[in-house]
């Protein structure tokens, strides 16, 4: 690991406990606990039981951002099948300029709880998030429209029998597609999901709330990073 990694890594944990101690964060149970691997960079990196995937198994990245290593990694480390989904202008911009292997395919488009255009509130000069939520740290009131399906709308086109693997980095827009998640119409057998809490889109509680709500519905925590934030679940 490099050392600009590794003193990143460090800081994170230490960060994490300082959270803990003053009440700002929780270490969460897990129900189940495979092989572990981290795939992607310190910024894009994701946790993931690598015992379930193979050549045959098919990922859904939403949120790709400038920074898609975790996908690149997974396709390199499994041969697996990617499709990865970002509607913002800088995201869609960035992909036509990278070299992309057969098995990942883009999509400019988001994920959202309708079919069609919706309004994202547009980052200002030094982030390029954008995110449907105003409180989003780094946004503008600046309103830009923007495609997004529902995921049983996107399984549909894509004919996807089974999601080995969803990630799901969509700037506060998981508390609101938590339940399409649920009752996806297709098995997702790992799901990866960044929560937002931290940034001051929802509450430490709704947060607690909604991973205890995922596990009642079958899926099963195996870890969480070291900012709390990404969360990886299996359900198999």
């Amino acid at each position: 690991m490099p050392y600009k990694d590794s003193l990143r890594r460090c800081g994170r944990v230490v960060k994490r406990a300082g959270r803990l101690l003053t009440g700002r964060d929780v270490i969460y149970r897990y129900d189940v606990r495979p092989k572990k691997l981290l795939l992607g960079t310190v910024y894009g990196g994701w946790t993931i039981a690598p015992e379930f995937l193979n050549s045959a198994s098919i990922m859904y990245s939403f949120g790709v951002g400038n920074d898609i290593s975790f996908d690149l990694a997974a396709i390199n480390k499994f041969g697996m099948r990617v499709h990865g989904f970002d509607p913002s202008p800088q995201a869609v911009a960035w992909i036509a300029n990278q070299r992309l292997p057969p098995q990942y395919t883009f999509h400019g488009y988001g994920l959202g709880t309708q079919d069609g255009d919706i309004s994202f509130f547009a980052p200002g000069r030094n982030t390029g998030m954008y995110s449907v939520k105003p409180d989003h740290r780094g946004v503008t009131g600046t309103n830009i429209v923007l495609p997004v399906h529902t995921l049983a709308t996107i399984v549909e086109s894509l004919s996807t029998p089974t999601i080995d693997v969803l990630k799901m980095d969509v700037e506060g827009a998981e508390y609101d597609l938590l339940s399409s998640i649920i009752d996806c119409p297709v098995p997702i057998k790992q799901l990866l999901i960044e929560f937002h809490h931290r940034i001051g889109i929802a509450s430490l509680r709704t947060t607690i709330n909604c991973v205890e709500q995922l596990k009642s519905c079958g899926f099963k925590l195996f870890n969480v990073s070291s900012t709390s934030s990404e969360f990886s679940f299996l359900r198999v």
